[in-house]
């Protein structure tokens, strides 16, 4: 889940009207200006065959903002954070409008937020507390606030760090003083009312499993090494196994993904991976490298990903199928996988994610990408101000580039939101629909 800073929330005052740093805008006259830009961006190779479309984009909205203000899209809101004389303050913005629907009171201490897109619902940090350990810290939430995503309406509140949401139930956990969790309480997302509560013995971490919540199970683990299922639904234990205790906390950090769970082991030595069935706490298999590394799904494999490289795991046998540079992974369906290849000349690909087979690579000096139903689009920016994108649906199976038009912005502040494109610039954020 995303982490974000959010004060006390409060209805906006101002009803349905624009907001004061909002302003519709109209479609962008095709200037001689305009037009000699896309034109030199197409002799560069952005059309690749064939004479490109007509510009398909126009600008929704835009507003101003300040230099460290991130643009965070959740459903059909667009979050701003933004710092002001008395405190940080968050106004939530209609995605398809730009109008105010709601604002965080200002003067007020930031909180750490979460969000469940199942629900609609945001869940605050009320207050915050950092425990200090040997070699990290940990910070969490002594008590969680739900808020309504729409409305920014206070829907209930409860003491315990929120862990997992689903459209009806919230996991919250208590901690002690070393923050770790000693007991779990399920509530309804709607009300916060209780469906179980119970003590557990003091977990390092805990986990929960995908999938719907009268099939998933929670899964902790005790600094004595004994790991512990429990049912989501009713919070009743189903199985328990005992491990080796992990060596020290900050090296122990398990994972949960296509419903196995899998605990990782940090070392000396490198990484072991012991994967389980999370009903059962059944052993699967073990892979063990050299690397420090943490887990991607990555559809039909499970990627290990360390600071350069990854390797793709079969999730029945662990057995290593590929190994290629990159560690940042996006399933596009189909069996693809967009891949960057951070830090390296490659910059991104589309491969084939049982093989590692090269689909196609992004054209040079393009940032890639991937819209809710697996479109791509290719953005290429300007290097100076007056800061523009271009930007078109690209093919990887062909390399076959359509350009849909130019955006005001960077093309590597810019992210998606089903089919919206949100772009940032030096001073500004700007919201294009694309069709």
């Amino acid at each position: 889940m995303g982490l974000i800073e959010l004060g006390e929330v409060n209805p906006s005052d101002s009803g349905d009207e624009p907001a004061a740093e909002t302003r519709p805008l109209p479609r962008p006259k095709r200037t001689r200006i305009i037009a000699a830009v896309l034109a030199a961006l197409c002799a560069t190779g952005l059309t690749g065959a064939g004479r490109p479309a007509p510009p398909l984009l126009a600008e929704s909205w835009s507003m101003q903002i300040g230099p460290d203000h991130y643009p965070y899209p959740f459903r059909e809101v667009l979050l701003i954070s933004q710092g002001t004389p008395s405190g940080d303050t968050i106004t939530a913005y209609d995605m398809a409008t730009g109008k105010v629907r709601w604002t965080s009171g200002r003067g007020t201490t930031a909180r750490w937020m979460s969000h469940d897109p199942e629900s609609n619902q945001l869940y605050v940090a009320g207050q915050t507390r950092t425990v200090e350990l040997p070699s990290s810290s940990i910070l969490f939430g002594t008590d969680t606030t739900a808020l309504d995503g729409d409305t920014g309406k206070m829907l209930w509140k409860h003491s315990g760090d929120q862990l997992a949401a689903t459209a009806e139930q919230v996991l919250l956990g208590d901690r002690d003083e070393l923050g770790r969790v000693n007991r779990l309480s399920l509530v309804r997302a709607r009300d916060g009312a209780p469906i179980w509560d119970r003590s557990i013995g003091t977990a390092m971490n805990v986990v929960v499993s995908d999938g719907p919540a009268d099939s998933a199970q929670i899964i902790y683990g005790t600094d004595t090494g004994t790991l512990t299922t429990l049912r989501y639904s009713d919070g009743v234990p189903i199985a328990t196994r005992h491990v080796t205790p992990p060596e020290a906390w900050p090296d122990w950090n398990p994972q949960v993904l296509g419903g196995r769970f899998y605990d990782i082991r940090r070392g000396m030595r490198g990484t072991t991976v012991t994967t389980y069935r999370t009903d059962t706490l059944t052993e699967l298999w073990r892979y063990n490298t050299s690397k420090d590394v943490y887990l991607h799904d990555c559809g039909p494999v499970i990627c290990a990903s360390d600071a350069v490289d990854s390797v793709g795991i079969d999730p029945a046998t662990g057995a290593a199928l590929w190994e290629l540079l990159g560690t940042d992974f996006a399933p596009i369906g189909d069996g693809r996988l967009l891949v960057s290849h951070q830090n390296t000349p490659e910059g991104q690909s589309v491969i084939d994610a049982s093989t590692a087979r090269v689909i196609g690579a992004a054209p040079g000096d393009s940032t890639i990408l991937a819209l809710d139903d697996g479109d791509l689009l290719a953005l290429r920016g300007t290097k100076t101000a007056p800061y523009r994108v271009a930007v078109s649906r690209w093919d990887p199976a062909t390399g076959r580039m359509t350009l849909l038009g130019a955006v005001a912005g960077q093309a590597d502040r810019c992210q998606v939101s089903g089919r919206r494109l949100i772009c940032q610039g030096s001073d500004r954020a700007g919201v294009t629909d694309v069709g």
